[in-house]
């Protein structure tokens, strides 16, 4: 694994005028995938440093997609939206969805955010889809995603689950400006 314990795609990035960036939160690991135009570029599985403080920990955050978002140029960024009914279980990561938007003004990014049930039906044409449907979908669409799928390990599944997010929330972001006639953003 490399040194800052993350899962990198071997994709190369190009300068492209529609550059999108899309990000499946979350307070241990984040999925951060990048799209060219249509084209899927970059994916990976950031893991944040463990820290005991809440304020630390939301630091950890900041340095990560800040990091990210540097290097990678994107002029949109797709974030899958936080369930807030369940905010009261994980504040921690409502505090996280809120850094990553925080990060996305101080940026000047034009954001748009997706709850899970309509990044399932644009991805799978059913919003009831299970995380493992919505997997399915994506290794038929690229095929390189397939040699995340064999994880042996629950853990495994738990970690790349976080990319698999994020390429989602990256392709339902695509299909909505499709659909809608827009030139993807």
């Amino acid at each position: 694994m490399p040194k800052d314990k993350s899962t990198t795609s071997n994709l190369s990035t190009s300068n492209s005028t529609s550059r999108l960036v899309s990000i499946d939160p979350g307070v241990n690991k984040i999925g951060l995938a990048t799209f060219d135009g249509k084209t899927l570029k970059d994916y990976t599985v950031k893991i944040i440093p463990y820290a005991p403080l809440v304020r630390e920990r939301i630091h950890g955050i900041d340095k990560v997609v800040t990091q990210y978002l540097n290097e990678k140029q994107p002029h949109t960024l797709a974030v899958e939206k936080t369930n807030f009914s369940s905010a009261t279980h994980n504040g921690l990561l409502v505090l996280a969805y809120y850094k990553i938007l925080a990060i996305a003004r101080r940026k000047k990014l034009r954001v748009y955010e997706y709850v899970p049930i309509s990044i399932r039906k644009s991805v799978c044409g059913d919003g009831h889809a299970t995380k493992r449907d919505v997997k399915k979908v994506l290794i038929s669409k690229y095929p390189e995603l397939r040699v995340f799928a064999g994880a042996n390990r629950r853990w495994k599944d738990r970690h790349y689950s976080h990319l698999y997010d994020s390429i989602a929330v990256g392709l339902a972001h695509l299909k909505k400006h499709a659909q809608s006639g827009k030139r993807p953003q």
